[in-house]
């Protein structure tokens, strides 16, 4: 024990001796740390739709559809055909140009698309997407050795664009193995902010018109909406300005067609989109039903003119249909089942001459004149007529028609279309006078504007149409010169409303004090969404939500009275419903989808084939028979022996809706 101890002294003194050497050596500072700032590294934000986001076979660059022929060489190798006969059974047209039949701009013998592989394989090698100065044939390093991927989008469960998007898929593999086009689909609202930032390469943009004119189709496809997801260089979208400006100013269709062939060769030359396919007529109805006015941009109906020769009850006509309306309020609607109720209780200052779709007739203004600058209309307003409530029409009432859907505005209504024509363009609501658009959609952000400012932006509206109640005269004063006016206010947002009612039911006051408090109103706030009071040859009788919509006639109706006593709108969603009224005669017109014409063409006792020449319809002759497994046209055998078939088909004629494959010029 004493030698463990002996040991641990030992051993103690040892580590004292050489602590205190340790404590004798100089003692050495360290350099402080000088933290040294962290180098600014750029973050890269990769788009997941273009692959690796350059070329190097696994991607493209964002500039990749910058290349006229890189978009020339996606144009050729689309396939129409396909779409017509595969996806359409036959009942489509192939659109070459954006603005569709009957319009200044249409032209049939226009240049256009059609598919040619070897020229996409041309335009291929003639890309220059390294920009280099060399073509992409003679270049190892651009994109026909190269080859590439990338995502083309389209909204899950659209289908058609799902088929749009395989076939370039296809085809594009087939021009070089190399070609990769993946198809992907997000739901709408992911589509649609993809699409607003920019993100989307190659993608399917539909439109559906609001006022049957080129400019309605020629503006969002450039400078409006898809123009700019395309990023359009600001050089192109000039171009294209310039000829809108020039083309929609103009009242002369004539002058209007020259510019718009202007317009259609700088689409075509640029390769801009891909117009792809109008979808043409199938509409049935009861061979007793008489004086349809099958005009396509109507709102559904226009139930004036129509009679009945058979049926349970020859004065009520029946209309089975899938959707109900949204809202009785002219100034509001933007739907065509409210707007076809509209329609027909509702009356505007001009409307459409029979089927033609570009010449309009007197309705609420016996007549009218316009300046030589096609910029100030006056309208001799009809004496004599009266309301569903008894009031007379008078000039004040229609300027405080046009007043009160101006200054309500908003987006989530048609007023836009109004807009632009007493505004300018580009000044498409009436918070553009007021805040720079600082408080679009947003009442109470407008309310909080200068008073001054408010009543100086209602101010103009008022001063832009002005009623003469002594002269019988609504003066509208526009800002430029606007070709297709009477279109825009022929439609249902350019009804006559009793201003006396509506300031009694609690609607605008009509003073520029108060006009801000009604702005952007929704259906749900709106007073008259369920109430109407026109001066249509219909009343609104009832409207259970949801069930159906009864009109019935006027009797007071200033004009030839209406022929059917009642109109019964109901709301069938499901199409088995449906199709046994229209088997049982029980209704007298019904909805339709596509995928369930076979079922119905059976009954077909005579078609009325639509004529591109005349632009309408030839006179119903009599089917035979029906082959469901044809396509288009050939399905029916037309013949001069009557059937006893109970259904009239009007077939063929172009629709208003189209799709076109867009390119993004710089892929964000």
């Amino acid at each position: 024990m004493r030698k463990l101890y002996g040991l641990i002294a030992v051993l103690m003194v040892v580590a004292m001796i050489m602590t205190a050497c340790a404590q004798q050596q100089p003692a050495v500072t360290e350099a402080p740390v000088v933290e040294e700032p962290e180098a600014e590294v750029e973050e890269v934000v990769m788009n997941p739709y273009i692959g690796s986001n350059k070329l190097d076979g696994n991607g493209i660059p964002p500039t990749f559809f910058d290349d006229v022929h890189i978009r020339r060489a996606f144009a050729y190798a689309f396939d129409w055909d396909a779409v017509i006969n595969e996806l359409y059974s036959g009942e489509a047209v192939q659109s070459k140009v954006l603005s569709l039949p009957g319009m200044p701009g249409y032209d049939p013998e226009a240049d256009f698309y059609t598919m040619d592989l070897e020229k996409s394989a041309e335009e291929f090698k003639l890309a220059d997407v390294d920009k280099d100065g060399v073509p992409a044939g003679e270049d190892p390093d651009d994109i026909w050795e190269m080859g590439f991927r990338a995502q083309m989008l389209y909204n899950t469960g659209n289908t058609t664009r799902q088929i749009y998007a395989e076939i370039l898929q296809s085809n594009l593999a087939e021009v070089n193995e190399k070609f990769s086009i993946e198809v992907l689909g997000l739901p709408w609202p992911s589509y649609l902010a993809a699409q607003r930032a920019h993100k989307i390469p190659i993608m399917t943009g539909g439109w559906l018109e609001d006022i049957h004119d080129a400019h309605n189709w020629y503006q969002p496809y450039t400078t409006g909406t898809y123009g700019a997801r395309q990023n359009l260089p600001d050089d192109l979208r000039s171009q294209f300005k310039a000829l809108l400006d020039e083309g929609v100013a103009l009242v002369d269709p004539a002058a209007r067609h020259a510019v718009y062939q202007d317009f259609n060769q700088l689409y075509f030359d640029q390769a801009v989109g891909v117009p792809v396919a109008l979808v043409t007529s199938h509409g049935y109805e009861q061979k007793w039903v008489e004086g349809r006015v099958s005009n396509p941009i109507f709102s559904g109906t226009y139930y004036l003119p129509m009679s009945k020769t058979g049926g349970t009850d020859p004065t009520t006509f029946v209309d089975a249909t899938i959707g109900d309306a949204l809202t009785m309020d002219p100034a509001l609607s933007y739907d065509t089942a409210s707007g076809e109720v509209i329609q027909n209780v509702y009356e505007t200052l001009v409307f459409y001459d029979g089927i033609a779709t570009d010449k309009f007739v007197p309705q609420l203004a016996e007549s009218w004149t316009v300046s030589d600058d096609g910029t100030v209309w006056t309208f001799n307003i009809r004496s004599g007529v009266k309301f569903h409530e008894g009031g007379d029409l008078t000039p004040s009432d229609v300027a405080y028609s046009f007043q009160r859907g101006l200054l309500q505005g908003g987006y989530s209504s048609p007023q836009w279309l109004l807009a632009e024509p007493f505004f300018g363009v580009g000044l498409d609501d009436i918070t553009g006078l007021v805040d720079d658009f600082a408080s679009a959609d947003d009442r109470e952000t407008l309310m909080a504007n200068d008073p001054a400012v408010l009543v100086a932006a209602c101010d103009k509206v008022k001063a832009a149409i002005v009623a003469d109640d002594a002269a019988g005269t609504v003066t509208m004063t526009l800002a430029q010169a606007w070709g297709p006016f009477l279109a825009t206010i022929a439609n249902g947002w350019g009804s006559v409303m009793d201003k006396e009612w509506v300031i009694e039911q609690g609607g605008w006051d009509g003073t520029c004090e108060t006009w801000q408090n009604t702005y952007a109103m929704t259906d749900a706030e709106n007073i008259f969404t369920t109430l109407a009071n026109g001066t249509g040859a219909f009343k609104l009788d009832h409207w259970t939500q949801g069930q159906e919509i009864v009109l019935v006639k006027n009797d007071a109706y200033w004009g030839a009275p209406a022929k059917l006593d009642r109109v019964v709108i109901q709301i069938i969603p499901e199409f088995g419903t449906r199709f046994a009224m229209l088997q049982a005669g029980e209704a007298d017109t019904i909805d339709v989808p596509t995928e369930m014409r076979p079922q119905v063409d059976p009954m077909v006792g005579e078609i009325a084939v639509y004529d591109a020449a005349s632009n309408s319809y030839k006179a119903p002759e009599p089917v035979c028979s029906v082959d469901t497994d044809k396509l288009g046209i050939e399905r029916f055998e037309i013949c001069t022996t009557p059937s006893d078939k109970p259904l009239r088909l009007y077939f063929g004629r172009p629709g208003l809706s189209q799709d076109v494959i867009l390119f993004n010029f710089l892929i964000q």
